[in-house]
């Protein structure tokens, strides 16, 4: 018997594939929601944030349909050629954002100590960008990564530098993205764009502690942004950043 590669799975992919199995079992019927995140969280011993981006999975692949303002529910079965495959290789969405807080509050911090006057007129730049963007119901992202890439630069930290591109990276991938399709709203730009003129008001006036305050909380409530109910009968709570994520 010829040697395989171990395979190292994600939280999100256990989960999806144990729900998966249950799906074509008929453990849950087709057109049926599924229990809340909460209650499958309970279940399965792991946090929501984990749930959360195994629907997505499922929802890529054609299982389940996410109905904004009911909950989740069970599609019909589609031929297996004409179905996406389970993503793999995704990094966890809300692990990124936990990542992000981690690195770029230090980041935001040591670039209010050694930004230069040509720093703060670039971000100055790419917040306007993003405001003219979201004005004209435009998707501000690109605007919103040079902002941070702005930042990165202040800093003059190469590995720093990498490792934001890394983050950006994963922020393009599918599970993500399509996470994103369903909270990136008009609405929730606007606030992040309140959130970024705090971080660009701190590293202009040279405060390193209100940057790295600043950019924690835009972190946070991005966090939060994502994690919103998208079922009036589920549990209304946001997730906490710090919420465990137990393997399944």
């Amino acid at each position: 018997m010829p040697i395989q590669s171990i395979e190292t799975r994600r939280v999100y992919q256990q989960i999806a594939d144990q729900l998966s199995n249950l799906i074509k079992a008929g453990e849950f019927k087709v057109d049926s929601r599924l229990p809340s995140e909460r209650d499958l969280a309970e279940k399965f011993g792991v946090s929501r944030p984990s749930v959360r981006e195994a629907l997505i999975a499922l929802e890529v692949v054609g299982l389940v349909q996410i109905r904004m303002g009911s909950g989740v529910y069970v599609c019909k079965p589609v031929q297996t050629k004409s179905r996406s495959k389970m993503p793999r290789q995704d990094y966890a969405p809300f692990e990124v954002i936990q990542a992000r807080l981690l690195i770029e509050s230090e980041i935001a911090a040591q670039a209010a100590l050694s930004r230069s006057m040509a720093h703060v007129e670039q971000l100055d730049a790419h917040l306007n960008d993003m405001i003219e963007r979201a004005a004209d119901n435009r998707q501000p992202l690109d605007a919103d990564q040079a902002f941070h890439r702005t930042l990165v630069e202040a800093t003059g930290n190469h590995v720093l530098k990498d490792m934001v591109e890394q983050l950006f990276n994963a922020r393009s991938g599918v599970l993500f993205s399509r996470l994103a399709n369903y909270f990136d709203t008009k609405k929730s730009w606007d606030q992040a764009i309140r959130e970024h003129r705090a971080i660009l008001r701190a590293v202009k006036a040279q405060d390193a502690n209100a940057a790295r305050r600043a950019m924690k909380h835009h972190m946070e409530k991005a966090f939060m942004r994502f994690s919103a109910s998208w079922s009036k009968q589920s549990d209304h709570s946001n997730y906490t950043l710090g919420e465990p994520r137990a393997k399944v």
